[in-house]
């Protein structure tokens, strides 16, 4: 598998969708090449495991762990002060294990929350305009992918930019429909003539895209069509998290209790991307 050097010559989404479809285990790296004189130029590192993404290290600001679940009401002010004393104090384990395991907060909320820090450093990335691109063949991240399971296509692929979608209105083309077969006997009709398709309304977007496509999947993710105003946005957040929250599934089956993990960390991620 060959892949372009620059990542101006493709997208993100292209990149991982490749190496998704090849099942490919290793490490994408995007260095940056715009840095400025004298200083060194930022790397991020995209850990993939059969295909999917699990782990992201890159400069690129992310809230922390704990700030993220304070700010989502999951952890109080002495359990964050607790965890930040820890830090602070030079232990070196990561702040989720820090969490678990001096009982300051769930184990499936760290989970959740850690899957919702990774969209979102995955996501600062797609905002990159160029980098040089490398790939290297080797395992993963042994921690990111113990602690947490790897995101699946849904979250890095579906309704990403993709290079396809990047041609400007005025040059897309539309086929015809293709013309009936003709029956070949005596008297039988003509074929009818091909029929265009209605090309689609102009959008005031150059790329017809009136939103974008991050926002759209992102209220599509709370049942809010792109119209809803930011106090929607909250109240649509609040009852689901209420409802998906792993301290009201404590004694339902284990894989209810995954799958509401999973579309608990779906929606914080949706919320996020329209609030935060």
């Amino acid at each position: 598998m060959i892949l372009p050097s620059r990542l101006s010559a493709t997208t993100l989404g292209d990149l991982l969708g490749r190496l998704y479809r090849q099942r490919t285990t290793g490490t994408l790296e995007l260095s940056d090449l715009w840095a400025p004189p004298g200083a060194v130029s930022s790397r991020h590192k995209i850990h993939l495991a059969s295909g999917l993404v699990s782990g992201v290290e890159s400069s690129l600001p992310a809230p922390p762990l704990g700030e993220l679940l304070r700010r989502e009401g999951f952890l109080g002010e002495p359990a964050l002060r607790a965890l930040l004393r820890r830090l602070g104090d030079g232990d070196p384990r990561p702040s989720g294990e820090i969490l678990v395991a001096e009982r300051l907060a769930d184990p499936s909320t760290v989970e959740a929350a850690l899957r919702v820090q990774l969209r979102m450093k995955l996501d600062a990335l797609f905002e990159l305009e160029d980098a040089a691109i490398a790939f290297h063949t080797a395992r993963p991240m042994k921690i990111a992918a113990r602690r947490i399971h790897p995101l699946e296509p849904r979250d890095f692929l579906v309704g990403r930019p993709r290079l396809r979608d990047l041609v400007p209105a005025s040059e897309v083309r539309y086929r015809r429909a293709p013309a009936r077969a003709q029956r070949f006997y005596p008297g039988a009709p003509k074929a009818e003539e091909e029929t265009r398709r209605e090309p689609p309304r102009a959008s005031s977007s150059r790329f017809c895209h009136p939103i974008p496509e991050a926002k759209r999947r992102a209220l599509a993710k709370l049942g809010l069509s792109e119209a809803a105003s930011e106090n929607e946005v909250r109240r649509a957040f609040r009852k689901l998290a209420i409802e998906l929250h792993p301290d009201r599934h404590v004694t339902a089956p284990a894989a209810t209790r995954d799958r509401n993990a999973a579309r608990f960390a779906e929606v914080s991620a949706a919320y996020h991307v329209l609030v935060a």
